[in-house]
């Protein structure tokens, strides 16, 4: 059993963290991913593969062209090449579903009238889409990940909607907040991560749901419960790269002479011995100004004459190498938009610095391109996050689908008796 590869279908899939993740385990095959802008899809099929190692099925679209009232493609004409033929046979469908309707107005709305669920706002029209999509495919196994203030709108009524909603879909599911540095991720990345276990698969508990256990804890006061593992830090995950260079195309390698090299830095490179996307900018006289006044402190203990009218909390900040970065955002190229400084380089960090602080292994190749780039990064799934749940998912699959495979066995047994 642990030879099979599941089988992963990916909506909303970015550039495919998600499916990074769960292809690195070794135990899944990413089948088809559905994703609207082009520069992320292009990145999904040209780093992930299916069981065959080939690319897998890439939809770019709007997820309502396939899926729900407003379809007008055939769903199951893209799942074919996939193997996946029929409702039921997916193992496991993952995607991070924007919502749009959480706005203020949103939720008064909402509380104002009761009978409109969330999902039934048109604004949340992409987060009905996935939820058709769970009841047309009606996959083993679901993983859905949200920003953790997902839980907070409504008081809460939002999240108690969609558990409630997929329990009308026959599904056993329940949510934890999580954050990556506690998955071995060098970033403090806060989300909901909720799960869902089809119950003709699987009728378990709330308590046996296959959530990932954390692998790293913040300091000592937490060791006795997890283990004697501390969070990564900056230098686990960028101190081992060579010096960046300021130009795309330009080839470049890991240095020959050995430093000491992090476990994960270890796991992140590629056996190529090369490295793309690390590419400097230069940045502007005021821009390096602001990162040397505001170091590893604050804008507003910067000189007077050197603080923007309005700034972030960590705008200009600068990474500190033995503490794990702070989310990494779709802003990531830009200095002045959060702690997106190097720690001693006078420069921001590159986007494969930025890739390794989402735990993108080396061999992900990005397209040379700043902004879309950056875009990908930020609003990619950290892959290590992933990966602790997709192996978690790997045991739970193996486990219920060996005890379904002796069920049929014997029920076979039993009519050929009769």
């Amino acid at each position: 059993m642990k030879d099979k590869k599941y089988t992963v279908v990916d909506l909303f899939c970015g550039c495919g963290g998600i499916s990074r993740g769960f292809q690195r385990t070794g135990r899944f095959s990413i089948e088809l991913g559905v994703e609207l802008e082009p520069h992320p899809i292009q990145a999904f099929a040209a780093n992930l593969t299916n069981h065959a190692l080939k690319p897998p099925v890439a939809y770019q679209g709007d997820i309502r062209q396939l899926v729900g009232p407003e379809a007008v493609d055939n769903f199951w004409e893209w799942m074919r090449p996939t193997g996946v033929n029929a409702p039921g046979e997916l193992d496991v469908l993952v995607g991070g579903p924007p919502c749009q309707g959480f706005s203020r107005n949103g939720v008064r709305q909402y509380l104002a009238n009761g009978a409109m669920r969330f999902y039934d706002d048109p604004r949340n029209h992409l987060y009905r889409a996935f939820l058709s999509a769970i009841g047309e495919l009606q996959p083993k196994l679901v993983l859905i990940e949200n920003v953790r203030e997902f839980l907070n709108f409504g008081g809460g009524k939002f999240s108690e909607d969609l558990l409630a909603k997929l329990d009308e879909l026959g599904y056993v599911a329940d949510y934890r907040k999580v954050c990556a540095a506690d998955f071995g991720v060098p970033q403090m990345r806060h989300r909901v991560l909720f799960v869902a276990v089809r119950r003709d698969f699987a009728n378990v508990s709330l308590q046996q749901l296959p959530f990932a256990k954390p692998t790293h804890a913040k300091g000592s006061s937490q060791m006795d419960l997890i283990g004697d593992v501390t969070y990564r830090t900056v230098r686990d995950a960028i101190a081992d790269l060579p010096e960046p260079v300021y130009k795309h195309g330009v080839g470049i390698k890991y240095p020959k002479a050995r430093r000491q090299i992090s476990a994960f830095a270890e796991a992140m490179r590629s056996p190529t011995g090369e490295v793309s996307n690390h590419v400097a900018r230069k940045l502007s006289a005021l821009s390096l100004a602001r990162i040397n006044a505001v170091g590893t402190g604050r804008m507003k203990h910067a000189p007077e004459n050197l603080q923007t009218k309005s700034f972030y909390g960590s705008a200009y900040r600068r990474l500190a190498w033995d503490e794990p970065s702070l989310t990494i955002t779709t802003w990531v190229y830009h200095v002045g938009s959060g702690r997106f400084a190097h720690p001693e380089a006078d420069r921001c960090v590159t986007m494969r610095e930025a890739a390794r602080l989402q735990s993108f292994d080396d061999d992900f190749i990005f397209p040379n391109l700043i902004n879309p780039v950056s875009q990908m990064i930020g609003n990619a799934v950290p892959p290590l996050l992933a990966q602790a749940f997709a192996a978690t998912f790997a045991k739970f699959l193996d486990k219920h689908s060996a005890q379904a495979e002796r069920l049929t066995h014997s029920r076979k047994n039993s009519i050929i008796a009769d």
